[in-house]
């Protein structure tokens, strides 16, 4: 639990300030493409989208990054077709090149 609080806060604090809600799309900061909508309202049923666009994961990161939320933090283990959607999501649109990183 400590682990988590720590890596939340230290996330929290590379979010730069001056964001508007103008900047927000349908889904947040998230790109919309397919899975967004799958992915946006799994991930920000426990943490803000923001915490998911910063990040830069291969596949495996990604993975390895949701085996945590469902075994450490109690989410719920997505059927396949989901899991798959939000991973092959995730791993298009915010690996480690991210290419709709939107804090640059």
């Amino acid at each position: 639990m400590v682990r988590s609080l720590i890596g939340a806060s230290v996330a929290l604090t590379l979010i730069p300030a001056g964001l508007s809600a103008q900047d927000e799309g349908e889904f947040g900061l998230m790109h919309v493409a397919a899975g967004a909508e799958d992915t946006f309202y799994t991930c920000t049923a426990c943490h803000s989208e923001r915490v998911i666009v910063q990040q830069g994961q291969p596949r495996e990161g990604w993975e390895d990054i949701l085996g945590e939320m469902i075994e450490d933090h109690g989410m719920q283990e997505p059927d396949p077709e989901l899991r798959e959607a939000i991973l092959a999501y995730l791993t298009e649109n915010y690996n480690i090149d991210r290419p709709y990183f939107p804090f640059d």
